[in-house]
């Protein structure tokens, strides 16, 4: 049991991984060391410590989900940890094509990993409910980090 977890919470590690390797030879790097510009923004180097205990929960919602029988639904919790580990890609990836501050991307996409946990939550529910609830947390970050882009771009004067 213990080793099955253990698989399930590396492959959510690898996906994290192997999504933002090629990141930075793509010219995507996030500012390190920037203090933070609001009062409740966490320090930089809380960001992914925080993302590494959400993809351990999906981690463990898979084996939940595959230990209930529900390996049908696998995807939903696939598909959320794609569009949340791809968050360098579709804010300062679309902000370097585009042209248009990565705050907007960012906030565009928390949007989308937001509706897309909430619909992640309402499919697993009936399947493996805490499997279900251990995505709950993945929207209270995003929500959380979308205060905080909502409050940067009000100090860049974008809104």
């Amino acid at each position: 049991m213990l080793l099955e977890i253990f698989m399930s919470v590396m492959i959510f590690y690898g996906i994290l991984i192997a999504v933002n390797l090629p990141a930075p030879w793509l010219g995507l790097e996030f500012e390190s060391g920037e203090t933070p510009k609001l009062w409740y923004a966490p320090p930089g180097y809380l960001i992914p410590i925080v993302w590494f205990v959400l993809f351990t929960l999906l981690g463990i919602g898979r084996y939940l989900l595959l230990r209930a029988g529900g390996g049908d639904y696998l995807w939903c919790l696939y598909g959320l940890a794609l569009l949340c580990a791809a968050y360098a890609y579709y804010t300062l990836g679309f902000a370097r094509l585009t042209n248009i501050s990565a705050l907007w991307f960012g906030l565009a996409g928390n949007t989308v990993v937001i509706l897309f946990a909430a619909f992640a939550v309402y499919t697993l529910l009936p399947v493996e409910k805490t499997a279900a609830l251990l995505t709950l947390p993945v929207i209270v970050w995003t929500a959380f980090a979308s205060l905080i882009v909502i409050g940067e771009l009000r100090l860049a004067k974008l809104l």
